[in-house]
């Protein structure tokens, strides 16, 4: 029988010794306790150690700073430690007196033996800076120590991880364009901190050139920065920002003219460029024929350009990446964005889809160009029209995870009607892309990237009336890659990264209609190829004021069959064939491209820098670059009869800031030398063409230049003036003799001077002019007559040049209402070419006489024959004014 009495009893003595245990480890000073508080007061913090350890505090709250905000972390820490780290960064002293803890003011004096105030404990404080209205990452931001001593930038997503040791320090965050933020830490554990910034209303124009004095970080020369603010301010094209004609503000890279989408970055040519959108390589990034290129300039945050000193983890084109970055959408409230004018206009629309979880951003533009009709001078009309679509969700899973789609729609048709609904000729282009990408933070140090992309461009020349007939031409790849960043320690950033990708190229190829077939038409073969990079690469700070940046790339590059290969004598004639079987893999090369930077603190305010990087490339593009329109593109690969294009570029460069941050100059060389350059025979036939392999001619090239920019970037009028000295040569044994010859980009002087003048109040002007030496040519040295045809005699290679090009462009913008957050609008007026310069792109020595006795070129091969000039211009004097809105 039970004993209520002993139960009784029992079950208090119990209880007595649980409340005696649980007094005894709150009063116990080396229990170890985990706490968290982001820029709470002093003694809300008091309170919460209070409440975790039942020890009472004692203190006069008229002589401590109990108001004041701190952050911290500590995760599995002893009750003294805590108290010593966060109480001596405040000079408060303390002390444990019959079983409380009196705080007083003074020199504090650690009660934890062993621990001192400040050791060599190393801690990492990591998380996200984005726009504080839109939560849009903020790509290249600064991160950095009130003492300038420690600093780091944000990454393409936004993310930033800064390694300190255990210390009291001010963390300041800071980006173009936005208001700076302060924040005071006192660092005892990791710790997470993510900040959102305020847009100033006063925008600040100008390209922000990495490694000013307001980033006391990274001293990479060559690399430039496009923030989507100052995409803003330069002059527009068309009613619309043209992000192809912006790359001309920078000294180094050089357009062809007029119209064109095509670019040149060192002495490189077109094809050695890659653009990217959200990692996708677009292969065409053209429309209306090169005057107007993508992606639509609503849908950008970040465009970031590399011309050398190339980071590791970029490859696959021999002179320049062009890596853009697009909007991620307002994850707070809905809002548009919109621009009419007379050329093109566009629409974009971006909200949350879950409230500061996910959200999305859809850009569209589409032409208005067909009101051109009516000032046609010929008989009949043209249909010409272009549309481009950019879409993009991104969903926050969890604080590590978090995952983006990216998609991008494109397509170029031009049509001409005559006297009927059919359609006599035509050509069109498209391209199509995606990318799923998912982004995980495995802990503060190490962050990982892993990405699925596919694009696809495809080109379509039409030969009959009814479009049934048509030459097409395309390239397409699949990729998946995943890239680690590993925040080893103050000193060293890791990167590493593997990738896998299938390409497949249509040379081009004649589809008919079926049963339709044209006699002596043949099948140009296709190619697959398959190619897998590894790379590394570490970024070391040596000593405080000399930084190394070092690492290595290899690709390895496996075609495939099906496939048809020709092999050639040495007079370059087919002499024999072999037929390449489904999935057998053929010619598998592999690569090495090591890549190294230095750079130096000089001063306060110099630095000093200097790279050596080398790049491979697989991928080649055969085509005509003696105009600037886009061409029938034909894309090939590597293998028998092509090697990779390699190229190596040594450069050096110096880069100054005045006191007050004001200007900012930097001066950069560089020197360039290819293998297995190719350049193509007399009379080359690359359309249509089984054996167009057999139509290019090997050798070495090599390029050199110098580069210098001022720029101003405080005031009401900001700006910069660039100048480029820049030389490609090419020599080939069976080209030109075997003699060097200047490339057909070739352009030693190239000018640029943009500015940009706010009156802070509703006006902003732009104007930018832009000098180019005229392309070269080859022009014939005399002519001869042959049963009644002139014919022309030509000399060395290159030997003549354009007339040289320049033009002026402005543009004034006034906002009809007052500066708003939730609504605003603009009228721009923006005039291309001001004063009218006609810039020749081509010209023609294959002429004859017409009935009025003025020299002629044959055009237009498909049908009659039409007459036009022999030196052609393209663009005039172009006015454009356009509505813009924002709400």
């Amino acid at each position: 029988m039970r004993r209520p009495g002993v139960s009784y009893l029992s079950c208090l003595i119990a209880i007595s010794l649980g409340f005696l245990v649980l007094s005894s480890q709150g009063q116990d000073l080396t229990q170890a306790i985990s706490l968290k508080f982001k820029n709470e007061k002093l003694k809300q913090v008091i309170e919460k150690i209070g409440s975790l350890t039942n020890i009472k505090f004692s203190y006069n709250p008229q002589s401590l700073p109990l108001e004041r905000k701190i952050t911290g972390r500590f995760e599995s820490q002893p009750v003294k430690q805590v108290l010593d780290r966060i109480f001596q960064p405040l000079d408060i002293s303390w002390v444990f007196v019959e079983q409380q803890i009196i705080l007083k003011p003074g020199k504090a004096v650690s009660q934890d033996d062993g621990i001192k105030g400040k050791n060599d404990s190393v801690f990492t404080v990591s998380g996200f800076l984005r726009d504080k209205a839109t939560g849009e990452a903020l790509i290249g931001a600064n991160v950095y120590t009130s003492d300038r001593s420690k600093g780091t930038m944000t990454n393409e997503y936004g993310f930033y991880s800064l390694h300190l040791r255990m210390e009291k320090y001010q963390l300041i965050f800071s980006f173009l364009g936005y208001a700076t933020s302060t924040h005071e830490i006192y660092l005892s554990g990791n710790l997470q901190l993510s900040v959102n910034l305020e847009e100033t209303q006063v925008e600040v124009p100008g390209v922000e050139i990495i490694a000013t004095n307001e980033d006391p970080v990274n001293e990479t020369l060559g690399n430039i920065r496009f923030s989507s603010k100052t995409l803003s301010q330069l002059p527009v094209f068309l009613g619309n920002l043209d992000i192809v004609k912006s790359l001309q503000a920078i000294p180094g890279v050089r357009t062809y003219g007029d119209g064109s989408s095509f670019f040149f970055v060192r002495g490189g040519s077109r094809d050695q460029n890659l653009m990217m959108i959200d990692e996708i390589p677009i292969y065409n990034p053209s429309h209306v024929f090169g005057f107007v290129s993508i992606p639509s300039p609503d849908a950008i945050n970040d465009l970031q350009v590399y011309k050398g000193d190339f980071p590791a983890r970029y490859g696959g084109r021999a002179s320049s990446v062009i890596d853009i970055k697009t909007r991620e959408g307002n994850v707070n409230r809905f809002s548009a964005t919109g621009n009419l004018c007379p050329y093109a206009s566009n629409l974009s629309l971006e909200g949350p889809i879950v409230k500061e979880k996910a959200s999305y951003h859809v850009s569209g533009r589409f032409s208005t160009l067909n009101w051109l009709n009516y000032l046609a001078d010929r008989e009949g009309e043209f249909n010409l029209y272009f549309y481009d679509i950019n879409g993009k969700v991104n969903y926050r899973l969890n604080a590590r995870n978090r995952l983006f789609l990216t998609l991008y729609g494109g397509e170029d048709v031009f049509n001409r009607i005559v006297n009927t609904t059919y359609r006599t000729y035509g050509i069109s282009w498209r391209n199509l892309a995606g990318a799923l990408r998912w982004n995980h933070i495995f802990g503060p140090r190490l962050f990982s990237n892993t990405s699925l992309v596919c694009s696809a461009h495809h080109y379509y020349l039409y030969l009959s009336k009814d479009q049934k007939s048509y030459w097409h031409s395309g390239i397409q790849n699949i990729t998946i890659k995943t890239d680690l960043t590993c925040f080893i320690n103050p000193s060293n950033t890791f990167r590493g990264g593997i990738a896998a990708t299938r390409y497949g190229s249509d040379p081009g190829n004649i589809t008919r209609p079926a049963g339709e077939h044209s006699e002596g038409e043949v099948t140009v073969s296709k190619y697959q190829a398959y190619e897998y990079v590894a790379y590394l690469s570490n970024e070391q700070q040596l000593t405080p004021r000399l930084k190394m940046d070092y690492g290595i790339r290899i690709p390895y590059w496996q075609p495939v069959g099906p496939a048809t290969i020709y092999s050639f004598d040495a007079n370059h004639v087919v002499i024999d064939s072999t037929i390449i079987a489904k999935n057998k893999y053929y010619r598998d090369h592999l690569g090495l491209e090591p890549r190294i930077g230095l750079s130096l603190k000089a001063g306060n305010h110099q630095k000093i820098g200097a790279s050596y990087s080398r790049m491979s490339q697989s991928l080649r593009q055969l085509t005509y670059d003696t105009g600037p329109f886009t061409g029938l593109d034909v894309w090939t690969i590597t293998g028998p009869n092509i090697k990779p294009l390699i190229a190596d570029q040594v450069s050096a460069g110096y880069f100054q800031t005045t006191t007050n941050n004001s200007f900012d100059f930097s001066l950069e060389g560089y020197y360039k030398w290819y293998q297995n350059y190719f350049d193509y025979a007399d009379h080359a036939n690359l359309l249509f063409n089984p054996y167009l392999e057999g139509e290019l001619r090997f050798g070495q090239a090599f390029a050199y230049g110098l580069e210098l920019m001022l720029r101003k970037t405080q005031g009401k009028l900001n700006g910069w003036v660039g100048y480029a000295y820049s030389r490609s040569f090419a020599e080939i044994p069976e080209v030109n003799g075997g003699k060097s010859y200047p490339a057909t980009f070739d352009s030693p002087h190239n000018i640029c001077i943009n500015l940009s003048y706010d009156t802070r109040a509703r006006w902003k002007f732009s104007v930018s002019w832009l000098y180019m030496t005229g392309n070269p040519y080859t022009a014939p040295i005399g002519f001869y007559s042959y049963n009644g045809y002139t014919i022309p005699v030509y000399g060395e290679k290159n030997n003549q040049r354009h007339p040289d090009y320049h033009r002026l462009d402005c543009s004034a913008s006034f906002r009809i209402n007052r500066n708003t957050k939730r609504f605003n609008h603009h009228l721009t007026l923006s005039v291309y070419n001001l004063y009218g310069r006609s810039n020749p792109y081509s010209i023609s020595f294959n002429k004859f006489r017409d009935q009025d006795g003025h020299y002629v070129v044959s055009s237009n091969q498909w049908e009659n024959p039409l007459l036009v000039p022999t030196i052609i211009s393209v663009a005039g004097v172009i006015p454009s004014i356009n509505y813009q809105f924002r709400f």
